[in-house]
């Protein structure tokens, strides 16, 4: 299998680009676009920075284009912020690299060819089978260079990494008699860490019972990892040498409890919404009452509506299970989403606001006036988590990244 790196470094060309380009491309051409406030940014990863034990570095994972927000905007955003960039996959961290982003990468969850331009662009690369270690120790060897890795465990999650400790251990010590691979880094991954505070504890005993047998065999292991954005307060032992920062860097809280966990520990800890989802009015109508809007026939008016019909729909990213369900905001009021989300259009309710007028822009995720429709809210309403709500979002449209 071979991978061709131009469709994805064209899919991120809107966030690489200047501000004032976006501006213009926007104002002429796009009917939606997100606004990425970097200061929001900066400030939520100096939250942690402030909580982390000083000796622990820290990682921004920016898999799944910055979990919808924009991978090489924010890349160049933290990058003199963070330690280390955690990707999905090798195609990303080669799009960092080719993009001029020389902090450390790690390749979190898979790769396939490719891994001659891995090593020669300093990759750090997962690896969970004997496998993997004796494919990039014989491409390091050709290349006269060293490959970098980072074993993975499974300690209760049944995903990726060995969940037996013995045989772990013994594919360990086999890739540690490798003369082409450098372990770098030993890690694994939480199951709920949101929301299971036990359960957590128990995977982070076995994770300890790992290292320590690791340890007893003669291994010494830079980097140890474990924690991910929620344990980085609730549960503080599970830091290590790394941190994983995911979903709260980019301002939203893993889970209710992980908040007042944090803030009864951290009073002062706060965390900003960085992304702010807009469009522009593209028609308004007068619905009669009892008149059906959309399509199916969902929903029928109870009196005379205004209607503005907005130029996004599924297509964008706009989940159609917010159908009759979502809010939007035009001139700081909320505006139900009437009928259901089509392709490329969808209708809401707008007789409620004042002056209403063609190229008004509506707000569907963020804060307008003294209003806000959040992440949290509408992850609420579709039945999912914050971070599909984010990733959906179509990575065609502009991230225009702002103060």
């Amino acid at each position: 299998m071979s991978y061709s790196f131009k469709t994805h470094t064209e899919k991120h060309r809107p966030a690489a680009a200047g501000i004032e380009e976006h501006r213009k491309i926007y104002m002429e051409d796009v009917n939606s676009w997100l606004e990425i406030s970097t200061s929001a940014l900066l400030h939520n990863i100096r939250q942690f920075r402030r909580v982390i034990p000083q000796r622990t570095k820290l990682a921004a994972v920016i898999k799944a284009n910055a979990y919808g927000h924009g991978m090489l905007g924010v890349a160049r955003v933290i990058h003199k912020e963070v330690d280390w960039l955690c990707v999905a996959d090798l195609v990303e961290a080669l799009t960092l690299r080719d993009s001029g982003i020389k902090k450390p990468i790690l390749v979190l969850s898979y790769y396939f060819d490719n891994l001659e331009q891995a090593i020669r662009k300093n990759i750090s690369l997962v690896v969970y089978s004997w496998q993997q270690a004796q494919a990039l120790d014989r491409t390091a060897r050709s290349l006269h260079q060293k490959a970098k890795i980072h074993f993975k465990i499974d300690v209760g999650t049944s995903r990726l990494g060995l969940n037996s400790q013995t045989e772990a251990l013994a594919v360990l010590k086999k890739i540690a008699s490798l003369n082409n691979v450098v372990i770098e880094g030993l890690f694994s991954h939480f199951a709920d860490s949101e929301n299971n505070l036990p359960y957590s504890q128990q995977q982070l005993q076995v994770f300890k019972s790992f290292i320590k047998e690791a340890e007893a065999l003669g291994m010494k292991i830079p980097l140890m990892h474990l924690a991910c954005s929620a344990p980085v307060t609730v549960l503080p032992e599970a830091c290590f040498d790394l941190v994983r920062l995911g979903v709260s860097m980019y301002g939203s809280w893993p889970s209710p409890a992980v908040k007042k966990l944090t803030l009864k520990k951290y009073p002062r800890f706060s965390l900003r919404p960085i992304l702010t989802w807009k469009t522009r009015v593209m028609v308004i109508k007068t619905v009669p009452k009892s008149t059906f809007i959309g399509y199916g026939s969902s929903y029928r008016s109870k009196q005379t509506l205004k209607i503005a019909i907005l130029p996004v729909g599924y297509w964008d990213g706009y989940d159609r299970s917010l159908s009759n369900q979502g809010e939007v905001l035009i001139r700081g009021r909320r505006c139900p989403v009437r009928g259901r989300v089509c392709m490329n259009m969808m209708m809401v309710d707008a007789t409620s606001v004042r002056g209403l007028r063609l190229g008004d822009e509506a707000v569907l995720l963020g804060q307008q006036g003294a209003e806000e429709i959040t992440i949290a809210e509408t992850a609420e309403k579709a039945s999912t988590i914050h971070n599909e709500i984010t990733t959906r979002i179509n990575a065609a449209l502009p991230r225009v990244f702002v103060k």
